[in-house]
């Protein structure tokens, strides 16, 4: 049985204050803009008529996102005769992972180095705790692929997205599924993540990815349940968040719709630019939301009610 590891950590004032500036900035920016674009008299008329009721669903949704994921890191860490991480340190970890990438994004890379932090406060190795924290990434946003996937596919026979929104995850996310099953060949894997010392950073990086991409290919024929299920939950339970808080204020989209543009809308995160997370994503969002038939003033207050769940909870 793995050992137990309990650490504090530290929140310094400063670093609060910055993120909560961070976000109200952003938030102001995202609902001046649109408000502004949708019409502030329709945006109010929507919020006196909203049915606040389906707001508790959005807090079980959000519930769900932090278990999800807390589960997750738990799987990943103990597994084998990795350390025993406490349900309660493994929830303060994702909060906080989550906070540093809503709020400084880079492409989450804040909340990643988060993580990698923890996992040298485990034990682990820098080679082997980089490893760990790529392979727990793709393992879960492999599920991700494979939702926005499966719901690309139903948009696009049912007529609900345009082309540019389908096609994409229909054709690209095979194309990886395929690359990254060359790489991980058994016969392949181990000429990749070799001793790469003296190869320079391009080198080393392709160790590590291919590292993670084996680790997770071997969870997957293990059959880890546990792993790819609480990943399942873990997004599961931010698209049920969305589509209730669009419910809440008289939207009616289906679970196609939201998924489509949720997944899309989600992209937004992983670009490199600081500070664009949460205004960047719910602009996205929303726009693609409209895009696919729901009212710009309701889309708004939807996305707007999610973000309050999803970043202020």
């Amino acid at each position: 049985m793995g050992a137990l590891v309990r650490f504090e950590g530290e929140l310094r004032p400063r670093h609060l204050v910055l993120g909560v500036v961070a976000a109200v900035v952003a938030g102001a920016i995202v609902i001046t803009a649109l408000g502004r674009l949708a019409g502030f008299g329709e945006v109010r008329e929507a919020l006196e008529g909203g049915q606040f009721g389906w707001l508790a669903v959005c807090a079980v949704g959000q519930v769900m996102v932090f278990a999800g994921y807390a589960g997750v890191l738990r799987s990943a860490v103990g597994f084998g005769d990795g350390a025993d991480l406490p349900v309660g340190t493994s929830v303060r970890v994702v909060l906080a992972s989550f906070a540093a990438t809503q709020v400084f994004a880079f492409g989450g890379a804040a909340g990643l180095a988060l993580v990698y932090w923890v996992l040298r406060r485990l034990g682990r190795e820098r080679r082997d705790a980089a490893v760990l924290l790529i392979g727990l990434s793709t393992a879960v946003y492999l599920v991700f692929g494979t939702i926005a996937w499966a719901a690309a596919l139903a948009a696009l026979v049912l007529g609900r997205a345009p082309l540019g929104m389908t096609v994409p995850w229909l054709v690209g996310l095979p194309v990886l599924v395929v690359a990254a099953r060359w790489f991980t060949a058994p016969e392949r894997v181990g000429r990749w993540t070799g001793d790469r010392a003296s190869a320079g950073w391009f080198g080393q990086g392709l160790a590590t990815g291919v590292g993670a991409a084996a680790w997770v290919r071997g969870r997957l024929a293990g059959g880890d349940v546990r792993l790819f299920g609480w990943a399942i939950v873990y997004w599961v339970g931010d698209v049920a968040s969305l589509w209730a808080a669009l419910r809440a204020f008289g939207a009616e989209p289906g679970l196609v719709t939201v998924t489509a543009a949720y997944t899309t809308g989600y992209l937004v995160q992983s670009l490199p630019i600081p500070l664009i997370a949460t205004a960047g994503v719910d602009t996205a969002t929303t726009l693609l939301l409209h895009l696919l038939g729901v009212p710009l003033d309701l889309a708004l207050l939807g996305v707007v009610a999610h973000r309050v769940f999803a970043f202020w909870l």
